[in-house]
């Protein structure tokens, strides 16, 4: 009977946890078994951060708005992220559990460690506890929201484990047409590994085959600003023996772009979204008056 309870209970708090996720913006919820994260390598697992993990709590939401997508200025997406608001949603949640449930949570820094890796895969999270799947892009998309930024929780709390999902939204129905009639997909037609782009792949019975995602080019193009680049031109710019040249490289736009997206657009790192904007997965929340 006390198992029986306790299960009880840990429904009513995975509950409690899901509604205040939902109030404060989350459009997706859902739980990993913090032991399943077998794919991870050795220092980049849920109790390598927390001793002790039990559950992977996911959240994700703050996609950019309709409204974002019409822009005709590239640098409004640049300077207009929206992903601190779900690390906010998680550092609120890791409180409720430590205040409210005694037991330990952290939230997974939103950050890189050491070699451009992150100290959790939110990917990986994101398809344990079934809150989307995997693009051939690489982004977690979900069947009915599309892109969206994610966050995650790491707690000692054991509470019950959402599934992956059936289904993967990726390719899209609409993106199974158009491949029979082209041989492309909206994103592989912007973005195609042959004419310098990234991206390629076959669609056969509806799934990706021979997928080709060219990260190091992708990452080359979506961190033209940010830490990256911060790093190149200040090197440049100390080696640089001509003053007025000098003066030139750090007055530059590049610059001052690469300091403002690490400082007033605080994690704002992406530059390139346009595998995600020719998406058609979210096409009818996207498309308003």
């Amino acid at each position: 009977m006390k198992d029986i309870d306790q299960k009880l209970a840990n429904k009513e708090i995975y509950n409690l946890l899901e509604n205040q996720a939902k109030k404060a913006g989350a459009l997706v919820f859902g739980i990993a078994d913090a032991s399943k994260f077998h794919a991870a390598p050795n220092g980049y697992r849920p109790s390598d951060l927390l001793p002790g993990a039990k559950s992977v709590i996911v959240v994700g939401g703050s996609k950019p708005r309709s409204g974002d997508w019409e822009a005709r200025d590239f640098r409004h997406m640049e300077l207009s992220s929206t992903n601190d608001r779900i690390t906010g949603l998680c550092m609120r949640l890791s409180n409720l559990i430590e205040r409210e449930v005694g037991y330990y949570a952290i939230t997974v820094p939103p950050g890189v460690d050491e070699g451009q890796k992150p100290f959790l895969s939110l990917a990986l999270a994101a398809e344990l506890a079934g809150c989307g799947s995997s693009s051939l892009a690489g982004p977690i998309l979900d069947s009915t929201h599309g892109f969206i930024y994610l966050g995650a929780i790491i707690t000692t709390l054991e509470l019950p484990f959402n599934k992956p999902v059936e289904k993967a939204a990726c390719p899209a129905p609409e993106c199974i047409k158009m491949y029979a009639r082209e041989s492309v997909t909206p994103c592989t037609k912007v973005c195609n590994i042959k004419d310098g782009g990234c991206l390629s792949g076959k669609i056969v019975n509806g799934e990706w085959r021979d997928r080709i995602y060219d990260v190091a080019k992708c990452t080359s193009r979506v961190y033209n600003h940010w830490i990256p680049t911060f790093q190149k031109i200040l090197e440049d710019s100390l080696d640089e023996e001509d003053m007025e040249i000098k003066r030139m490289k750090i007055n530059s736009g590049l610059f001052t772009r690469t300091l403002w997206s690490m400082t007033y657009a605080n994690i704002s790192q992406g530059q390139c979204f346009e595998c995600i904007r020719v998406c058609p997965v979210d096409e009818k929340t996207r498309k308003l008056q």
